[in-house]
This record gives structure tokens, sequence and C-alpha cells, in this order.
């Protein structure tokens, strides 16, 4: 047994939580708010340009979401005061020396903070280059060298992915990156510290070079966001990685480990990201992950092949099990200096075959069909078939598209489906899987009571029932599709 009450231990517990507005920044806060109120403070960094702009934006981001309907149930005409209380907006910014926030506010935090729960990241796979750096790298960074300025420090936790391990394969240990390391795919490598560095002096120098060669006027802002972008995708793939998104994080955890020195320090890596499990309610979910677009499309008509093998394996964790799992190695591992790596992953304890969740949007589209655009008719969609690698895939939709183009939709939709292709290959077809035994040594060491609680067990999912009654539901009533 682990020897404290989470609920207990999280009581008079001050919290800075840095990506607090993101999606699974939202269910981590919504959870400790529901499970104890007697929380102290939670502290949420928020990029604002005053504190007025950044009460607006919790309240607008965070607040009113249908995430928390169970709190605003619970205190009704006081919910308000409650999350008041509770949670104060700091205005600062990751990318910037001690995060951005001011002295006076920054000296208080200092004295008060006892865990710091940093969620922060750019999650896009084409994000420029100075933008997934400052947020995802030299954010980290930035959070750690904060902690280490609060005396009262227990836990610094940071969340990664699990896909920072995408040049290993076979079953991938829970263990620290480590400089140098070579990719199995690629001959690529793991920067070092120093070579985050470098990356980090390139940028500046890259910026400059473009912003003294272009007259300022409007185009400049174009070619600089794209000349940006392009040169994320170019480092990465100079390193070895196959986007900007995973080669930030994987630097970020370099200098996570780099700086951490004596701070009890969790990286927790999840792997695909999708809706609530059940907690607060099932099938929550903000904006269209990782796989959904190609389920909504295939919902419409617009595709029916999907770009996987019958038997491969796609790692997929509900958010509400990342937010609890989080919360469980906050409980764990205070005040005990080290290193704790977690995968939130489901690949290797309850495998989901791809066409499982494929075969489940077959099911539930036939009953449920989408009205065709502009008439009454109901789409009727066609059985899933698996194209076994990407190379096939590209080559359907090349003949079903490209070919016959008649019209520009058609264009534009080949040209979506394509980029998706391209971006999550390295996911889709990702030969590893993530061994989960700190992840569940966490879960066996929790009392009945907290398992209740804090569900992280993967195994209890049965992905069909899932797919059909949770995750598909969810997207189209939380999302645009």
């Amino acid at each position: 047994d682990m020897g404290v009450d989470m609920v207990e231990f999280l009581k008079d517990k001050n919290i800075l939580v840095v990506g607090g507005t993101g999606f699974l920044g939202k269910v981590f806060i919504e959870k400790i708010l529901r499970v104890q109120c007697d929380v102290g403070h939670i502290f949420t960094l928020i990029r604002a340009t005053d504190l007025q702009c950044a009460k607006t934006k919790l309240e607008r981001e965070v607040f009113s979401s249908e995430l928390f309907r169970h709190l605003r149930e619970r205190y009704k005409d006081g919910y308000g005061r409650f999350i008041q209380q509770k949670v104060v907006p700091v205005v600062g910014d990751v990318a910037c020396d001690n995060l951005g926030i001011d002295e006076e506010t920054s000296e208080e935090l200092f004295k008060r903070i006892d865990i710091i729960m940093n969620t922060a990241a750019t999650t896009s796979f084409y994000e420029r280059y100075d933008v997934a750096m400052n947020v995802n790298t030299v954010g980290a960074a930035n959070v750690v060298r904060f902690g280490k300025k609060c005396p009262n420090l227990q836990i610094l936790c940071h969340v990664s992915t699990a896909y920072v391990n995408v040049g290993r394969t076979g079953i991938i240990e829970e263990e620290a990156l480590r400089s140098g390391e070579r990719l199995s795919k690629s001959d690529g490598t793991t920067p070092s510290v120093g070579e985050v560095e470098s990356e980090c002096q390139l940028i500046t120098k890259l910026l400059q070079e473009i912003r003294s060669s272009s007259d300022l006027n409007s185009t400049h802002n174009k070619t600089e966001r794209s000349r940006m972008k392009e040169f994320a995708q170019q480092r990465a793939r100079k390193f070895g990685w196959p986007n900007v998104y995973v080669f930030t994080k994987a630097m970020a955890e370099i200098m996570v480990d780099h700086l951490r020195g004596d701070i009890p320090t969790a990286i927790v890596r999840p792997s695909i990201i999708e809706s609530t499990f059940s907690d607060p309610f099932p099938g929550w979910i903000e904006g269209q992950r990782m796989i959904d677009p190609l389920f909504i499309r295939y919902g419409k008509g617009q595709i029916s092949m999907f770009p996987a093998a019958d038997n491969l394996i796609v790692d997929v964790i509900p958010v509400d099990m990342v937010a609890n799992g989080m919360i469980s190695c906050l409980g764990k591992h205070a005040s005990t200096p080290g290193l704790y790596i977690y995968h939130l992953a489901s690949s290797v304890q309850n495998p989901l075959l791809y066409f499982t969740g494929v075969k489940a949007a077959y099911d539930y589209f036939k009953l449920h069909p989408f009205q065709e655009k502009n008439s009454t008719k109901l789409v009727k969609i066609k059985k899933p078939q698996a194209l076994h690698s990407m190379e096939i895939f590209r080559r359907y939709m090349c003949v079903r598209y490209k070919i016959p183009l008649q019209y520009n939709l058609l264009l534009r939709r080949y040209k979506f489906v394509m980029k998706l292709a391209d971006l999550y290959e390295p996911f889709i077809f990702f030969k590893g899987s993530f061994d989960n035994s700190n992840t569940r040594r966490l879960w066996a060491e929790l009392s009945e009571e907290e398992q209740e609680q804090f569900k992280f067990d993967v195994e209890c999912i049965n992905w069909t029932k899932y797919f059909y009654d949770v995750h598909i539901p969810g997207l189209l009533k939380y999302t645009d599709s």
C-alpha cells in the first residue's frame, strides 16, 4: 500500500498548473476540485496581457466548459465563488525567464508552491520551430528552474508523450531518454543538452536573418511563418525524428532530467489521448485528436479505406485515466528525490487493434448515419477496408481523387487526407509498444476505494464498447464534425 491517502494528500496543497487551459490540464483541474474541495490554491499560469484578461480567459476556456457540469450542479449559485476561491490565474508565459511572472507574484509563489504540474505543450506536428521549441522545450526547462526556487516543493510532474520513444522498437521500457542514443529506425540520435542549446541559438539566428532581409510588410509574416515551419521539419529530420512535436518533446525530457537536481520529478508519457472513459462522465473531448478526423470522414462517406494492416495496434488512452495517473504519482513520489517515469498507455496491457475502432465506427454510422450536405439523403457508408501500408494508401488516394479531380473540393479533401497520412505514419505504423510496469505497480498500490476514485486501469476497457458507446458519440457531440 502506498501509505498516503490520495485525497488527504491533496488537502491544503498549493499547486502550480502550467498548461491548465489545455485538454488534459482542464481534466486535471476539474478532478482535483471535485475530489478535494479543501485543496489549497490551484495557481494557473495564463498567457494574457493583464489579470482581468487572464480571469476572462479562464472563465471562457475552462470553467464554462461542459466538463465542469458536476461541480456546477454541486455548488449551484456558489459555483463561481468556489472557483474564484480555489483557482488563481497567474499572468505569465512559459517561454520566458521566471515563467514571465512579475517579481511580487513570483516571490509569493516561491513560498507557497507544494506541487508543480506541467501539461503545457503545442501538439501540432507542423508547428513553427520557434513556437514548438519555446513552449515544449524551453518552457519545460523554465518550469524546472522555477521549481528550484520553491523551498517547499514536494514534487514536479512533467507531461511528456509516449512517442518520445518513436525511435525505439519492441517493448519499450519506462526509462529516461539518453543523450546521443541511436534511434533504431533512422540513423538519428537523441540530442544532448548542448545540442538543445545550439538549436535555440540557430532559431534566434534564423529569425534575425528573416527579419532583417524582409521589408516589414504583410508578406513578411507569411514568409517567416512558412520558413519557420519548414525549418522545424528540417531540423527534426536532421536528428532523425519524424516531426517537430516529438522532437521538441524529447528535448524537453533531456532538459528536465538535466536540470531537476534533487527535486522529486515524475515524467508521465501518455500515448494518444482520447475522450473520457467515465470521469466526470463518458465521452467528453475537446477538438479532434490524432485518429478522429479519419473516423469522421469515414462516417461522412468521404473515405472507406484505412491506412492500417488488420493486426495493427494503435495506442490510445482516455484522458481521465491520464489525469488520474498523474494525480496518483504526485502522492506516491512527493518528497522522494529521483526521476520516475510512467507510460500511460494501453498497447502492452490491453492492445487496441486499429480495426476494432474502425469496425465500431462502421456499426455506429450504419445505425446513426450522417445526413448528406444540402439534402435529406443519408450517407450510406461502405464496409471499411484495410490498406496494409502507407504506400498502398497513397496509391488508392491518388487513383480515387487525384486522377479524376473534377472539382476543387476533392483536391482539398485529397490534400487534407494525404497530409494526415504523412503526419500520422510514424504513429499509426509505429512498431513498438509501451511497457507500463511502473504504472501497473502504481495502480496496485492504491486502496480499493482509491481505485474507484482514480481509475487508470486500462485493462478494464472494452475497446469496441468504448468506441461505439463513448468515443464516437462524444466526438459528434463535443467537436465540430
